[in-house]
């Protein structure tokens, strides 16, 4: 019996409300490294991560057993509660 073999990757592209440049250079390594936490737990495999202030990019393989709208979910909503939950709690981010 062979045994199957799966290669699967997805670049990712989203950006803060209305582009607002919120993702500073003094919180972006921290931003990063959440989300590389998340994508790691996920199973994922980060190939690369980056951005500006407005916005990231992040490619990474995945495992089939999880869809890509289950990824976006899980490594934005962990990223942003991240942010406004120990980084700049308080402050707008959205």
């Amino acid at each position: 019996m062979r045994s199957s073999f799966t290669q699967l990757y997805v670049h990712y592209v989203w950006a803060t409300w209305d582009r607002l440049p919120i993702i500073t250079p003094d919180i972006q390594k921290e931003v990063y490294g959440a989300i590389i936490r998340e994508s790691e737990q996920l199973k994922c495999t980060v190939i690369a991560i980056g951005g500006i202030e407005d916005h990231v990019h992040l490619l990474t393989g995945f495992p089939p057993t999880i869809s890509i709208s289950e990824l976006v979910k899980q490594i934005k909503g962990s990223s942003s509660h991240f942010i406004t939950h120990e980084i700049k709690p308080g402050e707008f981010f959205k």
